[in-house]
């Protein structure tokens, strides 16, 4: 250990040059001179008994052994800062920076929020959206809610609701519907960021559009619903954005049918973060009023 010790400032050194790419620039990185960084890395050599660097040109590269070594040692550095900023953020008050796609924030995650603030002041929401369900991107963010089968290695991921397609209407337009084909009569709301929910509906209920069936796409599923809401058509979208709408009459859901797809939505985070305050505290929260 106490060898250990002694050769991390060199190692420091080492690993400096190697991502700098010169001594002179490590120098700069480090704030010492070029000739201080050349003094440790030739402890080094002594050290370990093995050339690490040679000369090249005005600068020097390095040898085999001293890419092998600079190669781990800056993975080892790179997982020795990870840990250090997950220590750093352990109980700490913080921002929590969620991604999820548009119409899941407004019609799932936004009006659960409040309970979240009542029970946690302390803690503030960032919320991004993304294009697609299956956005599989953790990068700047600490939670996002992907759509899958729950099995992404590294990953945790707890569910949220089924992958569950149900339709959508007016009170006045469900009258007009008595079987899955009579929806094909009626102008279909398409959600642009889910355009084959549709199809999947239709193939579920072992129907196709026809050639004259008509669509009219809306930028998400948010707007598809308020078309609905509207009379302007039937919108398909997954069950738990719709429960609230349901519960005041403005939508109804005019058919008992409903496509699973054996998938689901998964809040989805890295289990070393998630272990930790105040990340645990909102995982615990979003599982609780699912």
């Amino acid at each position: 250990m106490h060898k250990l010790r002694n050769r991390l400032a060199p190692l420091r050194v080492l690993d400096a040059v190697y991502r700098s790419g010169g001594v002179g620039r490590a120098a700069e990185l480090l704030h010492i001179t070029p000739g201080a960084v050349s003094h440790q890395l030739r402890r080094l050599e002594i050290e370990l008994g093995v050339p690490l660097v040679r000369k090249d040109g005005r600068d020097i590269g390095f040898t085999a052994a001293g890419t092998e070594l600079a190669v781990q040692a800056a993975q080892l550095f790179d997982q020795l800062e990870s840990v250090l900023a997950k220590a750093a953020e352990t109980g700490a008050n913080r921002r929590i920076r969620v991604k999820v796609i548009p119409s899941l924030a407004i019609k799932w995650l936004m009006p659960r929020l409040g309970s979240l603030y009542a029970r946690h002041s302390n803690i503030d929401i960032e919320v991004a959206t993304v294009a697609r369900a299956d956005d599989t991107d953790l990068h700047n963010a600490d939670f996002v809610v992907r759509c899958g089968n729950g099995h992404w290695p590294g990953l945790s991921a707890h569910l949220l609701f089924p992958d569950e397609l149900v339709l959508a209407c007016a009170p006045a337009l469900a009258a007009r519907l008595r079987t899955p084909a009579d929806v094909l009569g009626e102008t279909l709301l398409k959600s642009m960021i889910a355009p084959d929910c549709w199809e999947r509906w239709l193939h579920s209920t072992s129907l196709a559009p026809k050639s004259d069936t008509r669509f009219l796409p809306l930028a998400n599923a948010v707007l598809c619903l308020q078309a609905a809401a509207e009379g302007l058509g039937i919108a398909v979208t997954q069950r738990a954005y719709i429960t609230q709408d349901f519960a005041t009459g403005q939508l109804v859901q005019p058919l008992a049918h409903s496509a699973l797809s054996g998938n689901g939505y998964y809040l989805v985070s890295d289990p070393a973060r998630s272990s930790v305050q105040p990340f645990s505290t909102f995982s615990d929260w979003i599982l609780s009023v699912r």
